[in-house]
C-alpha cells in the first residue's frame, strides 16, 4: 500500500487501461489474469511513455518509468537482503568532493550502496573515490550518478518519511529507471514487459 503524501512512487494500475471503457482494471485482475502472452503480441509505444499491449478485445497500457522502477526496486531489494548486485571497475575512478553534510549521508548509505553494486571510498575528509557501478548501467557518468543518488534522496527525504534503506531503494530505482520521454525498441520494450511481469508486485510502485 501507498504512504499517504508518496507522489513519485505511484500505482502501475492507473496505467493499465482498457480500451472498452477506459476505466481502470482492478490490479490483480490484470496482472494476474492477464491473457495476454508477451512475445505474441506487438508492443508499440505511445508518447515516448507508455507501452502499448494491444489484444482483440483489450489492452494494457503501461506507464515505462514506473514499470522500470517496480523492476529495479525489486532486484535492489532483493540484493540487500542476498546477492551483491555485480560491479564494474571503473577504468579511470572519479573523485567527487561533497559538503560536510553530505560526506555524513554517503558514509551512512555507503554499506547499501556496495550491496547495489557501488563501490565507494573515502578519500581525505571531504572526497570519495567511485571505483565502480553496478555492471548493468552504462560507465562513463559515474560522478552525476552519484550526486544525483544524493540529490534525489534529499529530496525524498523531505517529501516522505521512511527508513534510510527504503528511501534509498527508491532513489536509485529512480536513478536508474528508463526515463517518461525515452524511445525505446521493440526489443528493450518486450523485456522490460517480461520482467515486470517476473515482479512479485508488478501493479505497485
Amino acid at each position: 500500500s501507498n504512504v499517504k503524501g508518496e507522489t513519485e512512487f505511484q500505482s502501475l494500475g492507473r496505467y493499465l487501461l482498457k480500451s472498452e471503457d477506459e476505466t481502470v482494471v482492478p490490479e490483480q485482475t490484470v496482472i494476474q489474469h492477464s491473457p495476454f502472452t508477451i512475445d505474441e503480441r506487438k508492443l508499440s509505444q505511445v508518447f515516448n511513455t507508455y507501452i502499448l499491449l494491444p489484444n482483440t478485445e483489450s489492452f494494457l497500457l503501461v506507464h515505462q518509468q514506473l514499470a522500470h522502477e517496480r523492476i529495479i526496486y525489486e532486484r535492489l531489494s532483493s540484493a540487500l537482503h542476498g546477492k551483491p548486485v555485480a560491479t564494474q571497475r571503473s577504468l579511470f575512478p572519479s573523485t567527487i568532493e561533497l559538503t560536510p553534510t553530505d560526506v555524513v549521508l554517503l558514509n551512512a548509505l555507503l554499506p547499501d550502496l556496495h550491496q547495489m553494486g557501488y563501490s565507494i571510498e573515502p578519500f581525505g575528509k571531504t572526497a570519495f573515490v567511485i571505483q565502480g557501478t553496478p555492471a548493468d548501467i552504462e560507465s562513463g557518468n559515474e560522478k552525476i550518478i552519484l550526486e544525483k543518488i544524493i540529490e534525489q534522496y534529499k529530496f525524498f527525504s523531505s517529501e516522505i518519511k521512511l527508513s534510510k534503506r527504503e528511501m534509498l531503494l527508491r532513489t536509485v530505482a529512480w536513478q536508474q529507471a528508463v526515463k517518461a520521454g525515452a524511445s525505446l525498441s521493440e526489443k528493450e520494450m518486450q523485456n522490460l514487459i517480461t520482467d515486470l511481469f517476473q515482479c512479485q508486485q508488478p501493479n505497485a510502485s
